[in-house]
């Protein structure tokens, strides 16, 4: 697999300056293939092994590709730049802050992370937001309010990490989001994961597993979506 490929741009209509609408640029990249989770319904692993897929290779994207790539798109508006999970975890990437820190030279708005959270610790996510403040955003996918919960999905996430990695980064007035995926397994856990977000202090946006693996029945779906209705 070609990381250097492995690009999206999406064109979208920021808004109104000086009575102008003007276009910008949402760059998004997968710097790597590596990744310590084992999640059953994503690119990389085999959903029946939970082993990674043989036909991918495990690489790091070079960070003079990545630089060049910008330097060739320097005639794009680029609002945003992120770092998606696709095929691996940004956060597996060594030189992450290299990136970050070349984005942040490029992006008008932001530079947004996505990560399942257990990589890293608390004092690297603490010193990014000191670094960046609230230009960087940081996207946690945590489906569970327990540990044994979050590994039925997420294996290999060390949910205690991830959310002491969470909590440090919300308490150094960290931009970010939890994006909670709803299983068969973990419905009932709606409104803990409500609370702890609350308490925390980070928004949180519960969306319904679509694939085969985990895919919540239409009896239990219907339970979830009236503990999503509830006030929160």
């Amino acid at each position: 697999m070609d990381l250097q490929e492995n690009t999206t741009a999406t064109k979208r209509k920021a808004g109104v300056s000086n009575s102008y609408a003007y276009d910008s640029h949402w760059l998004e990249f997968a710097l790597t293939t590596y990744c310590q989770a084992k999640c059953r319904s994503c690119a990389r692993t085999n959903q029946d092994t939970g082993e990674k897929e043989s036909w991918l290779e495990l690489k790091h994207m070079d960070l003079n590709v990545f630089t060049s790539t910008l330097e060739l798109s320097k005639n794009l508006n680029i609002s945003t730049i992120q770092f998606c999970g696709e095929f691996g975890d940004p956060m597996m990437h060594p030189q992450i802050n290299k990136f970050v820190d070349v984005s942040m030279k490029v992006a008008k708005d932001s530079v947004i992370i996505n990560t399942n959270g257990g990589l890293r610790t608390p004092d690297w996510y603490t010193s990014i937001v000191k670094q960046y403040g609230d230009k960087i955003n940081i996207q946690w996918a945590i489906d569970g309010t327990t540990h044994d919960v979050n590994w039925k999905y997420r294996e290999g996430v060390d949910f205690e990490r991830a959310m002491n990695n969470m909590k440090a980064y919300i308490e150094a007035d960290g931009i970010g989001i939890w994006w909670f995926i709803i299983f068969e397994w973990n419905w009932h856990q709606i409104p803990q994961a409500r609370k702890m977000a609350n308490e925390l202090g980070i928004d949180i946006e519960f969306k319904f597993n679509q694939r085969n693996h985990g895919l919540i029945s239409n009896k239990s779906k219907l339970k979830a979506q009236r503990l999503l209705n509830e006030q929160v």
